[in-house]
């Protein structure tokens, strides 16, 4: 059934008062900074292999925040989604698109690996 417009704009208006958003934050920060320090603690730790990995490759200091944005794709792959072959070749697009901003391959292909990617 299609809702009338004017039925959604009153359930966002009333989502939207101050104090009821304000009272759903309330109850829920903690599980929202529990949520959240995990997230971060997991990118920490990601973003520290995949330094480390460009590096024994071979990159240079300037290369590096390049290399991470790419861990950080794959990681988000890996995250969103639950086949392995549809990862892979969205991966393959990625490593393809940073090769041609001139990253160099093998160091794609490690910090792939790192997440458990197939990249060639």
């Amino acid at each position: 059934m299609v809702r009338p417009s004017a039925y959604r704009s009153s359930k966002y208006s009333a989502k939207t008062v101050g104090d009821v958003v304000k009272n759903r934050i309330d109850a829920q920060r903690d599980s929202m900074t529990e949520q959240f320090t995990a997230a971060a603690n997991e990118a920490v730790a990601n973003e520290t292999t995949d330094k480390e990995t460009a590096i024994t490759g071979g990159a240079t200091t300037i290369e590096l925040p390049f290399y991470l944005a790419f861990g950080r794709q794959c990681a988000k792959l890996v995250r969103d989604h639950g086949a392995n072959t549809m990862t892979n070749a969205e991966a393959q697009d990625k490593k393809a698109a940073w090769e041609t901003r001139g990253l160099t391959s093998g160091v794609l292909i490690s910090v792939a690996a790192n997440y458990g990617l197939t990249v060639t």
